[in-house]
Order: C-alpha cells, then structure tokens, then sequence
C-alpha cells in the first residue's frame, strides 16, 4: 500500500528498547532509512486513537497514504512500544492491535526486543512502581505461596504467570511471516552489544553511520530507591499525610497526563518541538520540568546516582516458581537463540529437570 518497506519496532519496556531507539536505530544510514517521520508516526497515533476498531481502518488506511507520500527513503522505521499493548494490563489487546497493524500493512516487518521473563517483571516492577506504595508481592499477585491472577485494573499489578513471550512471536509470524519478524534478546544486546547492532544492519540491509555508544545504560530503580519509597509512604501513613500527599500527586499526575497530548514522549525535547512546532514548545517543556517534581524523578536522578544498592527483590521462592514456568513456555523461542548461554537463560530449568 505504501510502495515502501515498512519496519515497526514494538519493544518490549525494559528490554533495552530506550538503547536501540537513541543509539542504533538513529544511526541507520539516514539516505537509505527514514525513522519516526512525523506524519507516519501522526497515522500511528490516529490509529491508537481508533481503538483499533474495524469500523475506523479505512479513515486511517486514507492518512496512511497521504503520510508516506513524501518520503524519499525506500524504507520506513517506526518505534512505538504501545503497539504490542500494555504490560501492566499483560498485553491484553495484542492480538487487537496485531490485527489491526496487519490490515493497514500487510508486508510490514516487526522488530521485537525480548528478556527472561523473570528478570523482565522485577525490572518492571522498578520502573513501574516508584514512588508509589506497592510491594513486589503486590505488584506480581503473589499470596499463599502462589502467584494469581492480575485483580485490580485500577492497580499497578500483573498476572505474573501470563507473559508468553514464545506465543507472541508466533502470532507476528502467522501474520506477517517468518521473513518479516526479527526477534532480539536483550542478553545478546548486554553480552555483545556490537555483534547485535551488526545484525540490526543486517535486517535493514544497510551499514551504521556514526559511532554508536555502547555504554550507554538505562538502569532500573535501585531495590534501595524502592525501599526508601515504601518507607516514605509508611511515613505518611503514620503522620496523617498520606491523603494530602496523594491529592497533590494526582493533580501532578493530571496535569502530566493532559499534557502529554502536546508532547512525543520518545524523543528529546528539542526534536519535539521541532517535530511537533515551536507554537507547543511551552506546553512540552512545562510538562518536561513537572516531570522532574515527581518522586520517581528524585530516586532516579538522585538517590541512585549517589548510591546504587540492588539485590534480588524477587527472593528465591518466587524466582523458582517463575523460573520453572517460564523454562517450559519458552521451548518456543529456540529459533530465535543465537548461542547456548543465552538459551540457558530462558530454559535452563526446563533442561535441569530432564
């Protein structure tokens, strides 16, 4: 539909996604790969806005073609981690949202970034859960020595025991085929971080320009830094602030969210506002400076610079309930394991109990 190739990178969060989008992706030879030009990544909200709904393919099908009309490049890259759904609502509309994105384009390729799930949901629990009260037992549903499913759709939490990773990558295959799914792991990225980026050239059949920084780090919330935010919560319980403090954080919150309406979150402030126009600089650089006011803000950018004290949240009893459940889903991700150590990542328990 487009007369050009068309590559969508839907993450996972926490799979390294934040290196490949700043440091990899933008040094694909730019004569050759267009990434996020804006009325593409336009259609793309318009789609998410759609609700993925049969009835709204059309409307967006229309600005599709209009979007790509003026784009030189062969090839097309997109980054948008919401297009495989939310991890804290587990995903649930992933196959919705696959289907949709197979209905605008058909011969589009998917990039998917993966990690052991164990490590996955601990590192999502720092990312999502600072600066709010919520333990790990609370966030994973994990009571009477078992984990449960997700309860409260108003609560940060997830069914821990329904991430199938292996099951995700064959519905992307059966809708776009083999040829056009691409499946990173992040172990390959922290273990050989070169050797991944030479394999990202070879998806987009084109060299990097530039000199990527393979240092780069995009560390979770120290288990510290949430220790320190579930004593501060403990806190203000005891002193009465606790109501106060969390009307103050909902209408922080509020005012964020209406406007993230004016901002690309993905992109440093300066491409926004040239992406966007100078007219909503003010709002994007308001809502950048709240951001900052925020407690999660603090513990980053503060605390865990001073000292970065992290253990294993997860403690023993869970990691082995995870680690044995995970270990027999993700027999289906053999195709995608480059090496043995990272294969014993995912399946090591699998292979022990043989």
């Amino acid at each position: 539909m487009t007369g050009k190739k068309v590559f969508f990178y839907v993450g996972l969060p926490k799979t390294g996604s934040a290196f490949l989008r700043q440091e990899v992706f933008t040094k694909l030879d730019t004569s050759r790969v267009c990434v996020n030009p804006e009325d593409v990544v336009n259609v793309v909200q318009k789609m998410h806005a759609s609700h993925y709904s049969p009835a709204n393919i059309d409307a967006v099908k229309n600005a599709a073609a209009k979007a790509f009309g003026n784009i030189d490049q062969d090839i097309v890259l997109v980054t948008d981690l919401d297009l495989v759904g939310l991890a804290v609502d587990n995903f649930r509309r992933f196959e919705e949202i696959t289907d949709f994105m197979k209905e605008l384009f058909p011969e589009a390729s998917i990039i998917i970034t993966l990690r052991n799930q164990v490590d996955w949901l601990l590192s999502l629990y720092k990312h999502t859960t600072t600066g709010l009260d919520v333990s790990i037992t609370e966030f994973l549903n994990f009571s009477g020595g078992k984990f449960n499913s997700k309860q409260r759709k108003d609560f940060p939490n997830v069914d821990a025991l329904d991430f199938n990773f292996a099951e995700k990558c064959e519905y992307y295959v059966k809708a776009f085929g083999k040829e056009n799914v691409h499946v990173l792991l992040n172990e390959d990225m922290v273990s050989d971080p070169e050797g991944l980026a030479r394999q990202i050239e070879g998806i987009f059949g084109c060299d990097m320009v530039g000199n990527i920084n393979f240092r780069t780090e995009n560390k979770s919330f120290s288990s510290f830094g949430i220790q320190i935010t579930l004593c501060k919560e403990k806190l203000g319980k005891l002193f009465g602030r606790e109501g106060r403090q969390r009307k103050e954080d909902k209408i922080l919150h509020r005012i964020i969210s209406w406007l993230e309406q004016y901002d690309i979150g993905n992109e440093l402030w300066r491409d926004a506002i040239r992406k966007k126009g100078a007219l909503y600089a003010p709002a994007i650089l308001l809502k950048r400076l709240l951001l900052r006011l925020r407690w999660d803000h603090f513990i980053r950018n503060v605390v865990d610079r001073i000292v970065y004290l992290d253990w294993d949240m997860l403690g023993k009893e869970r990691r082995k309930i995870l680690s044995r459940h995970y270990s027999r889903l993700n027999e289906g991700l053999r195709p995608y394991f480059k090496n043995r150590e990272t294969e014993n990542r995912y399946i090591a328990t699998a292979q022990a109990e043989s």
